[in-house]
């Protein structure tokens, strides 16, 4: 059998063939009859052909599935479910109108549906930011197989607009990685805990081998039987998630920017810290406060902290570090844990602002998450070929040390910091997280 478009080019040869012969061979009857009998059976097989496509509309099903709301940075399946309930088969190219975000400007599925068959196609998103998208019509150009003399358009409408909001799917993955008993295996650490447990749960009666420091001689003395405090994890923590939205964040990695980075990675701790029985919290700013999310420990928090990280939007000011120290002083009363999501560039950025990082240290647990140039990475290791390549490589390697020194300022003044790629910040903030409660940090 021929592949449709060989059909068409043989279909279209013999037509001029058959034009050819009509008006070359008028003076010989016999080739002039078969010239004139080649064309009108071109004729009807495009009218017949013509015909069958027209009817088509209702027996062809195309529907796109995707889901209702979508990850921020993560590749993700879009389904093309195609039905054809005809008696004979169908050639089907697919176009599809996807959103001005995506920039899909070369996509297309070609394929051929056997009579009374299905088929699924499948095609790869990474939307790389948070808004609306809006997905048009499916378009498809249908020829019939066999005859293929004729294509047709229909367009089948599929609008939708499809939120997509920070990475539900890192979420997930990581909620699933840090409570279970692989959790080593993806680079979760797990830190010995260290000390006994603080928070007071409830008395229970005595059983060999409690610890006897933990007798409640008052009880004891009442139910005329040994009694002993049982005691928990401290719960309730309120960690906070802090962004800065300043300039320095909107430098972009991997297509998404640090502020889109911090997003994903504030919504996937968040999660966890609920999990773990702790509040989570969230601060936003640059030039002026952006929104406050008081720490909670309820069932709508996560889906509270998603609906705010969906709306925010980098500036082009400098952040206003001091107003967030006011600020953090006069709505956080209580000691915290601060992730702080920073980028810090040069040391006259820090030096500016260090008064008030160590401020709001001395108050809570704060934790500094800075930013490595994964570019000045690639340039430092590269083999220099010329002089233009001895000074990027040094002026790469010179900008690595420094930023490193820049934290290094942090740890000399007592702030826990962090220093890390944007591809690896969800587990190096999960592994802060996870060590501050074991060692019992406050």
């Amino acid at each position: 059998m021929f592949k449709n478009t060989y059909l068409k080019s043989l279909f279209f040869i013999a037509m001029g063939v058959c034009i050819s012969v009509l008006l070359l061979s008028y003076p010989f009857p016999k080739l002039y009859s078969l010239g004139k009998y080649l064309l009108f059976i071109i004729i009807a097989l495009t009218i017949v052909d013509w015909f069958l496509l027209y009817i088509i509309k209702d027996k062809i099903q195309i529907e796109r599935k995707v889901n209702k709301k979508l990850s921020m940075g993560d590749l993700q399946k879009i389904n093309y479910e195609i039905s054809n309930t005809l008696s004979y088969p169908l050639d089907i190219e697919i176009f599809d109108e996807f959103p001005y975000q995506l920039q899909e400007r070369s996509f297309s599925k070609q394929t051929h549906l056997y009579p009374q068959s299905d088929k699924i196609y499948s095609h790869n998103i990474r939307p790389l930011s948070r808004g609306v998208y809006n997905f048009g019509n499916v378009n498809a150009f249908i020829s019939n197989l066999y005859i293929g003399m004729v294509e047709r358009k229909i367009s089948f409408e599929q609008n939708a607009d499809i939120a997509v909001v920070p990475s539900i799917i890192q979420m997930k993955k990581y909620e699933l990685q840090v409570f279970s008993k692989t959790a080593s295996l993806a680079g979760i650490r797990r830190v010995r805990q260290v000390g006994e447990n603080d928070e007071f749960e409830h008395i229970r009666n005595y059983i060999q081998g409690d610890n006897v420091k933990a007798i409640n001689w008052k009880a004891t003395s009442r139910n005329n039987q040994l009694m002993v405090n049982q005691y928990q994890n401290s719960r309730s923590q309120m960690v906070y998630s802090i962004i800065d939205k300043g300039r320095s964040m909107k430098m972009p990695f991997n297509g998404l920017s640090l502020l889109d980075h911090s997003i994903n990675a504030a919504l996937v701790i968040s999660n966890i810290i609920l999990r773990k029985h702790d509040r989570a919290g969230l601060v936003t700013f640059s030039e002026k406060i952006g929104n406050i999310v008081k720490a909670e420990a309820n069932q709508s928090q996560l889906e509270k902290i998603g609906n705010v990280l969906y709306k925010q939007t980098t500036g082009f000011l400098e952040s206003n570090f001091e107003l967030l120290f006011y600020t953090l002083r006069r709505y956080l009363s209580r000691r915290s844990i601060i992730f702080f999501y920073t980028n810090f560039e040069t040391p006259i950025d820090l030096k500016r602002n260090l008064a008030y990082l160590k401020s709001i240290n001395k108050k809570h647990l704060l934790v500094v998450i800075s930013f490595i140039n994964t570019e000045l990475i690639e340039s430092s290791e590269m083999i220099a070929r010329n002089k233009s390549d001895i000074y990027y490589k040094t002026f790469a390697q010179k900008a690595l040390v420094d930023k490193e020194s820049l934290m290094n300022q942090l740890s000399i003044h007592g702030i826990q910091n962090i220093l890390t790629r944007p591809e690896d910040l969800n587990i190096k903030v999960i592994n802060k997280y996870l060590e501050i409660k074991a060692k019992r940090m406050k």
